[in-house]
């Protein structure tokens, strides 16, 4: 108490006091952020202009705190101040603190506090040098005496003590903060009120007054100036660091908002903050969540363990919605420190479109898109499901009729149109069964239960849903429909088993005559395996010679001359002997074993025709299923070409099979076989759905009435109608007209009274392994002669 009596002793009011330890406290609070903007700017020019306005608020405080202990004393003794060495104590000052914040600064960046300590004792030590330098300016008349020993003494105490603030100043926390500029302030007071009460003056009138120092309260006016204008300087520092945090925070908030990821920052568990895109998941608004627990939005058995783990692999869980709705996101976290505290950031990806793909995937990879109708992959496993479950379980296979034609006459559209009325009317036919399409014009169903029990029941009433008149495109059609079935486990142990059973039923259905429901019956069985062994034999057929040819003769129809044939195909098996034509042509396009046979066959037949005596042509059939498999139009060119055939004695024989599943394909192929140089037939005309339609498309060379219009001539006029009109049509296209099954004279003469170009038939020639051009009608003449 006696030290602060001899301090206001000599001109000081508690104001003065005040105001040195307040210089302090504020010089501590405004160096403290600009250490820590030093050492976060990231720009060489940002640090450099930070530490340097650190500095000089440092080295302006101290001064200044000098100059307001010394002046009142000053100016009680009556003494001026060397303005010089004033000068002097304020570079001192400056270069001090320059040296203590350098080594303190690390320190305000998270670095070892023991730097902070060491630079803030060099500061406090600068307030005893200044304040040393500083008297050494006082000019008065006398003597100043100064007790060096509690000077030196206030020096250490202040050194100490400025450390100590220093070091609590460099915590990121306010406690910190606020603590260490209180030190410091209280360094900078207690030293000089130390400082004042070792000073004695004695005055000495003969003591001269140089004219060149200041006063006392000029000298206090200029500290001051020099204090405002650093520490406005400091101040704007200051509030642009704000605006600057302020900002950052802002625009932190504002890339948050723009990523499409959820965040949601939690402390101690509860929500800090949230951006637009975790809100909008939740269904809230984001200041809605702030505050709230986070597990409160979390649909899991344990919310608050899942969430105290830190989720470095992504999980999936369950968000609660604001209409009680949970929706599926990923979630992953990590510990991060923010705000001066460790928080936890949890990152929330939205699952909800994704999921939405995968159901629409898996419903397209079980799904058939057409009808909706489960898929192929569906059945499997739901024939495999159903059987394990045991009792009786019933397959049905149902095939429309005629669909092809329809889809052809009619267009895919139509074709699609029938599809889906087909497979509603399944379902309605079969409500408690399971239907699946399995592509084309196949359908399969399952049923269990009644639907086992009575599965002849139902087989009839698919089949008369289906068979009755349906209106598509704007047409009345019936398709028709066939239906196997076969039951489990009378009919088959296993999958393939019951599916091959109901697949032989509905062979026979078709056989029968379609339209119709057959279960499977046990002689299927043998019929199934005959048909799968004359399959295996044919595919090795040709490699073991076992196929051969056959010559039908086509003739003049007035003269008889023999101009050409036909090679037909036949099949010798080494235990079965000749396959007729009609049970083996059929299974090798099912399973297009006639690929390489038709090839054998049409470079067999152009390589025999070149050692003809005669050269007429040679005709060829090509099955529908040859077009599908290669370029057929490759391997014609290649045989003509090895076999040497000029290409004009080539006819190929097609059917309107060839035409019905891709129409414009399967023209340009024709119009790429005509421009070899051969020679396209329409065969079979008339028994198909769109034949003239076919002729207007493709200008054939040679029109091929059937047989079954030919045996009828004698006892059918529509018959008779029909090849009239055949004959005029192709005479109007400029198209010649070859006539099949000719057996008798009076077809022959019928035919040539309409001018029919070529007849063949048992009446020119059977079918034989030879070829003779020698003319059947003469040789009948000369047995009718003799």
């Amino acid at each position: 108490m006696q030290i602060v009596t001899h301090a206001l002793a000599y001109g000081h009011s508690a104001t003065s006091l005040a105001l040195i330890g307040g210089c302090g406290v504020l010089g501590a609070a405004l160096i403290a952020p600009l250490l820590r903007r030093t050492e976060r700017a990231k720009l060489s020019a940002s640090r450099s202009l930070d530490f340097t306005v650190a500095v000089g608020v440092s080295g302006v405080v101290v001064w200044l705190t000098h100059v307001i202990a010394i002046a009142p004393a000053g100016e009680a003794w009556g003494a001026n101040f060397d303005l010089a060495m004033t000068g002097f104590a304020l570079v001192v000052s400056l270069v001090m603190s320059a040296v203590g914040l350098s080594i303190a600064s690390p320190a305000f960046a998270g670095g070892a506090p023991a730097a902070a300590a060491l630079g803030g004792a060099i500061v406090g030590l600068s307030i005893a040098v200044v304040h040393f330098v500083g008297v050494a300016a006082v000019r008065a008349p006398g003597y100043v005496d100064v007790h060096h020993t509690t000077l030196l003494l206030a020096g250490v105490l202040a050194a100490a003590v400025s450390g100590i603030g220093f070091a609590l100043s460099a915590r990121d926390s306010w406690v910190g903060r606020l603590c260490g500029a209180a030190l410091i302030g209280a360094t900078a007071l207690a030293y000089h009120v130390l400082v004042l009460a070792s000073l004695h003056f004695t005055p000495d009138a003969q003591v001269a007054m140089p004219a060149s120092a200041v006063s006392a309260r000029l000298l206090l006016l200029c500290a001051s100036l020099s204090a405002l204008a650093v520490l406005a300087l400091a101040f704007g520092a200051a509030l642009a660091d704000l605006r600057a945090a302020n900002g950052e925070v802002d625009r932190d908030r504002t890339f948050a908002d723009l990523t499409r990821e959820g965040i949601v920052i939690c402390a101690d568990m509860r929500i800090v903050d949230v951006n637009v895109a975790a809100a909008r998941l939740a269904g809230l608004d984001p200041s809605m969540m702030r505050g709230r627990a986070f597990r409160d939005f979390v649909d899991a058995p344990d919310p608050d363990r899942l969430l105290s783990a830190t989720l470095a692999k992504p999980q999936e869980i369950a968000l609660r919605t604001l209409g009680g709705e949970s929706a599926w996101v990923e979630i992953s976290s990590r510990d991060v420190a923010m705000q001066g505290r460790a928080q936890r950031v949890f990152t929330l990806r939205d699952l909800s479109e994704q999921r939405r793909k995968e159901h629409q995937i898996r419903h397209l990879a079980y799904h058939d898109p057409l009808t909706g109708l489960a898929n192929r992959a569906a059945f499997n496993e739901a024939l495999a499901t159903a059987l394990k479950r045991g009792g009786e379980v019933a397959l049905f296979c149902v095939d429309l009729d005629k669909f092809k034609e329809v889809n052809d006459v009619f267009g895919h559209a139509a074709g699609d149109e029938l599809l889906r009325t087909a497979a509603r009317r399944i379902m309605a036919a079969a409500s408690d069964a399971m239907t699946f399409r399995l592509g084309g014009d196949e359908f399969v169903v399952i049923g269990t239960g009644p639907d086992a029990g009575d599965a002849d029941k139902l087989a009839l009433r698919i089949t008369e849903r289906l068979n009755t008149e349906t209106v598509i495109a704007g047409r009345t059609m019936r398709c028709g429909a066939s239906v196997g079935f076969a039951v489990y486990p009378y009919h088959g142990a296993n999958v393939d088993a019951l599916f091959a059973n109901a697949d032989a039923a509905l062979y026979r259905a078709k056989a029968d005559g379609r339209g119709l429901a057959r279960g499977f019956e046990p002689e299927m069985d043998l019929a199934l395996r005959e048909r799968r062994a004359l399959q295996q034999d044919l595919a090795t057929a040709v490699s073991r010679n076992e196929i051969f040819l056959h010559w039908m003769p086509q003739a003049n129809t007035e003269t008889g001359e023999i101009v050409g044939f036909e090679a037909l195909v036949r099949w010798k098996h080494p235990t079965r002997g000749v396959v007729p034509p009609v049970q083996f042509i059929p299974v090798a396009e099912e399973t297009a074993a006639i690929v390489p046979i038709g090839e054998w066959v049409l470079r067999t037949a152009c390589r025999e025709a070149m050692g003809w005596v005669k050269p007429g042509k040679v005709a060829v059939n090509l099955s529908p299923v040859q077009f599908q498999h290669g370029d057929i139009v490759d391997l014609v060119h290649s045989i003509l070409l090895d076999t040497g055939l000029p290409a004009r004695r080539l006819e190929l024989e097609i059917t309107e099979g060839v035409l019905l599943d891709d129409l414009n394909g399967a023209l340009l192929t024709l119009r790429r076989l005509k421009a070899l140089g051969v020679q396209i037939a329409m065969d079979d005309f008339g028994t198909g759905y769109s034949s003239l339609s076919y002729l207007q498309s493709f200008p054939f060379d040679r029109i091929k009435i059937d047989a079954s219009f030919i045996r009828t001539l004698s006892t059918s006029p529509q018959a008779k109608a029909i090849v009239r009109a055949v004959v005029a049509l192709g005479a109007s296209l400029d198209m010649p007209i070859t006539a099949e099954g000719v057996e008798t004279p009076e077809q022959r003469a019928f035919l040539a009274e309409l001018r029919c170009e070529e007849i063949q038939g048992y009446l020119v020639g059977r079918p034989s392994p030879v070829v003779s051009f020698d003319s059947v009608f003469a040789k009948q003449r000369m047995r009718a002669a003799g």
